[in-house]
């Protein structure tokens, strides 16, 4: 993070934010096999067994990754996911005459795959959603910057020689901010619910008119191995996110959008307050707590490794580790949107 001094809090005073408007809203993490490494040892041949493997593999995870994506997609559109942060925000202004230091004076909202470019003298917010592999976790990051040419970023770090070339550009302050949900339980492995999954999918393989996959191809490939695999006495995080996505969409997204909104109130009640927060972070000191709630929630300032004066809330009571895969699907509706989005920008660029 780049911390703001005292002459740059004083400069900045009431300063706007504007919300960069996710496009992307919840991805569903999972995890990507390749067998592409041990393919290249046998050259072309080796290349294309390996692909076809990775096909096979991937198929169904893949399909049901998208598939939660679109099921959250429903219930908690882009639009909402903006609206809700900028709301966040706008209860962070003063509502009389504004305090000294940074305060937000307004808040707006802007879309980048349209409007690229750095904002200046705003504090622009950039955020990322994604639920964990066994979509026991929602986790949010939020990006927070200022740029402004009128206030340069001044490093507050001494160098036996000269400054390197990252830290004479770029931002005037910087720093992210990360929420973890309460973590889902995980369900128990019971003969009903091996049936459940073996259901699910078969379910998930079924084409627009309801038949299975037709023997041979990739995707009846893969829907036999995950069945054999269903049918054993283990539980993996592909498996549990079958079920426990389906606690993120009942009664309307009820848990989702809670948890969300929990989400963007911490991001705008710490960010209004790191604006404020001269401390250099170090490379070498230690997290800080910062508020402990009643539920076992903390929230922590980092004090370790590159995310150094970082912001994270986590919630107590975690019974197990989450991952977040290598790769992420976003929802078909996104995609699509976003699509159009840069269509239009490509049309209006050669229009002018």
């Amino acid at each position: 993070m780049r911390p703001l001094n005292e002459s740059q809090i004083a400069a900045m005073g009431p300063t706007p934010v504007v919300v960069a408007e996710s496009n992307t809203g919840v991805t569903k993490s999972w995890f990507y096999s390749s067998s592409a490494q041990a393919g290249a040892q046998f050259g072309l041949i080796g290349a294309l067994v390996s692909a076809g493997i990775d096909a096979i593999v991937n198929y169904g995870p893949s399909q049901r990754a998208t598939k939660a994506a679109d099921e959250i997609a429903e219930i908690m559109p882009v639009d909402a996911l903006n609206a809700s942060l900028a709301a966040q925000f706008r209860n962070q202004m003063a509502p009389n005459a504004p305090a000294p230091g940074v305060t937000v004076s307004d808040v707006s909202t802007v879309q980048k795959l349209t409007a690229p470019g750095v904002v200046n003298d705003a504090v622009e917010v950039t955020t990322s959603y994604r639920l964990s592999e066994d979509s026991s976790t929602l986790q949010v990051t939020v990006s927070l910057d200022y740029n402004n040419a009128a206030i340069p970023y001044a490093t507050p770090y001494t160098f036996e020689g000269s400054p390197p070339k990252s830290e004479m550009t770029g931002p005037t302050y910087r720093n992210s901010f990360t929420y973890t949900s309460n973590q889902l339980a995980i369900p128990p492995l019971t003969p009903e619910l091996k049936e459940r999954l073996i259901t699910s999918i078969e379910d998930s393989a079924r084409d627009a008119s309801g038949a299975l996959p037709a023997d041979g191809t990739d995707a009846f490939k893969s829907m036999t191995r995950e069945l054999e695999q269903a049918r054993d006495d283990n539980l993996t995080k592909a498996e549990i996110a079958i079920f426990l996505t389906r606690e993120w969409i009942k009664d309307n997204g009820a848990l989702l959008r809670a948890e969300v909104e929990n989400a963007h109130a911490f991001i705008a009640r710490y960010a209004v307050l790191d604006l404020n927060r001269t401390v250099v972070p170090s490379l070498e000191g230690q997290d800080e707590v910062v508020e402990t709630m009643a539920d076992g929630r903390t929230v922590r300032r980092m004090g370790v490794g590159v995310m150094a004066g970082s912001y994270v809330s986590s919630p107590g009571g975690v019974a197990d580790f989450a991952t977040y895969g290598n790769t992420v699907a976003v929802a078909r509706a996104h995609t699509e949107r976003i699509a159009a989005l840069r269509q239009a920008a490509r049309s209006r660029a050669g229009a002018q």
